[in-house]
């Protein structure tokens, strides 16, 4: 069951289960309809026109006429049912995605590209999309047509049904070959896709810098190599099509030459009627043409097959933390974080060797130690974003194995390195975690940075930009600073947060975190001498091991690594 992509897919979104049988209905009766008028123009031929009867033959025209009509709304009727479901589908399935994409752990996010992600919901929807709005109804109709005139077919003469088909076991084998090298082909398309729009999201990301190292050329040339290759793959594409398709014209062709000829032999014998061959030969042409249209629609068909099977590689991942733990912990020890003998490893080389940490509430901790020590894994793993590979991280005295997700996203703040702002105003970005009740302007006055938003045209309602990108770096990274203190979590982790501030910012958000954070424990990855400065314990880190663990000055003393690294910083400052 999991790996077929059809049954999957059903069982995906089962709601739109009941529309679908309600909108194939309405399509099997356009197709019954459909069958209809061969056989009143066959009545209208044999005994309307061969017999010079017209009263006859303009009656046959009156319920041709009626069918036709009927046909048109029944269609319509169908096309619209069909046209809604697929469009909930895609709606649905876009969700479900989404969602799920948003509950995976960080190590997901870390091992895959931004851009094929990005490529799943945009592309790999547009594909969907495209046969919701166009191929969905179009195969169903297709294959009711289908089935419709094979049953109709041998309904008019059966040995001439099985004449007319003789060529179909030939046109099966090509099918098949032409469905396993298309398969390949459409598969490598969607895969050079997400190629593609990751180079694109990489290049026009790292603009800056690429044009500050002059290396256009370079990312243009690897730009143009990865879009080469995805021409190829088009071109497979196109080649495969242009084999089968006149093949299949040549089939239907043969097909109506073999029933004519022999029709003509029974027409001669009188054991077959001129009618009856002009039906054959309309039914005929109601199994070709449509087998012609899917066909054409098998590229939006092995898209949107490629797609979901993409989706299902995301949807198949498992929420290894979310599910991990079921006990929220009682928050009145004054033990917060414990790391315990704990080693930990991303899969390749252990980055921490038995670390051994204890933070009590409401104390301020900082992390030193050269780039590559550590630090950041520390701040990981108080996030619980991973599980010790060895060891044990406890919140509260209970193990971060038995902690709930849930508990550690409402109770654990993070201002990451690279600061983020969601699209909208300053005033959306501060009050994130907790609109309905963060009374904005007076928590600002209260710490004393409600003026530092004047220098904006629209003061709290300033707009932004995506990502931020209306405000420069450091303003972008005080408003993030902002926004983590006034969410008010009991544990708060602060990632080299002040890197891109000025002193002026950095000191007005010192103040404010001091302010606030009077009940709050916080670790902050020291960057600047202030940091340190202002922290009650330090923790020294070096090359993955714990080297010191005390206040300023105790480190001062007796930890030469701190001791270099303190003086570097004094010499900067």
């Amino acid at each position: 069951m999991k790996n077929n992509t059809f049954l999957r897919s059903i069982r995906l979104v089962p709601e739109v289960r009941r529309p679908f049988l309600w909108s194939s209905l309405i399509a099997m009766a356009g197709s019954a309809l459909r069958m209809v008028g061969p056989q009143l123009i066959s009545r209208g031929i044999d005994e309307g026109v061969l017999k010079s009867n017209y009263s006859y033959l303009l009656e046959q025209s009156l319920y041709y006429f009626i069918i036709l009509i009927l046909l048109y709304f029944v269609t319509s009727k169908a096309l619209l049912a069909i046209g809604l479901v697929g469009e909930s589908y895609v709606k649905s399935v876009r969700e479900k995605l989404f969602r799920h994409l948003s509950s995976l752990d960080i190590s997901y996010f870390e091992k895959n590209k931004t851009g094929v992600l990005v490529a799943r919901m945009t592309s790999d929807m547009q594909s969907l999309n495209e046969f919701a709005r166009e191929g969905a109804s179009s195969v169903i109709t297709a294959l009711l047509t289908i089935f419709g005139a094979t049953i109709a077919v041998f309904l008019v003469d059966a040995q001439l049904a099985l004449l007319s088909f003789l060529i179909l076991p030939l046109l099966g084998v090509a099918t098949r070959i032409f469905r396993n090298h298309a398969d390949k082909a459409y598969w490598s398309i969607r895969e050079w896709i997400g190629q593609v729009l990751s180079s694109l999201q990489e290049g026009i990301s790292g603009v800056r810098i690429i044009q500050a190292y002059s290396d256009e050329k370079t990312q243009f040339d690897r730009f143009k190599n990865i879009n080469d290759q995805h021409l190829k793959a088009n071109m497979q594409s196109a080649k495969n099509i242009a084999i089968y398709f006149p093949f299949l014209e040549i089939t239907r062709v043969t097909s109506i030459a073999v029933v004519i000829w022999f029709a003509s032999i029974r027409i001669n014998e009188g054991s077959l009627s001129v009618g009856e061959l002009v039906a054959l030969l309309f039914y005929l042409n109601y199994f070709f043409d449509p087998l012609i249209q899917l066909s054409f629609n098998y590229d939006v068909l092995r898209s949107a097959g490629s797609s979901m099977k993409k989706v299902f590689s995301i949807l198949d991942e498992e929420q290894v933390l979310s599910k991990t733990g079921d006990v929220e912990p009682q928050m009145e020890s004054s033990r917060v974080i414990e790391f315990e003998n704990v080693n930990f490893s991303y899969g390749r080389d252990t980055v921490l060797h038995d670390i051994n940490i204890s933070i009590n509430k409401g104390e301020k901790i900082a992390i030193v130690g050269e780039t590559g020590a550590g630090k950041s894994t520390i701040a990981k793993l108080i996030l619980r974003f991973y599980l010790p590979t060895k060891g044990d991280v406890k919140f509260y005295g209970e193990s971060s194995k038995n902690v709930t997700q849930r508990w550690a996203r409402k109770n654990i703040a993070y201002v990451p390195q690279e600061s983020f702002l969601f699209r909208g105003s300053i005033r959306d970005n501060l009050i994130y975690s907790d609109p309905e009740n963060i009374e904005l302007e007076k928590e600002l006055a209260e710490i004393g940075v409600l003026k530092w938003f004047n220098r904006y045209e629209n003061g709290l309602m300033q707009n932004v930009g995506e990502r931020g990108s209306n405000i420069s770096a450091g303003e972008r990274q005080f408003i993030a600073l902002l926004r983590a203190v006034l969410a008010r979590r009991q544990i708060i982790v602060f990632d080299e947060a002040t890197a891109n501030l000025d002193i002026e910012s950095e000191n007005s958000i010192l103040d404010a975190t001091d302010k606030l954070l009077d009940y709050q424990t916080s670790i902050v990855i020291a960057h600047r001498l202030e940091t340190v400065l202002n922290a009650e314990k330090i923790i020294v880190m070096d090359t993955g091991k714990l080297v010191g663990f005390d206040n300023h000055e105790n480190l001062l003393n007796n930890n030469d690594i701190y001791k270099e690294l303190f003086s570097a910083w004094d010499l900067v400052n």
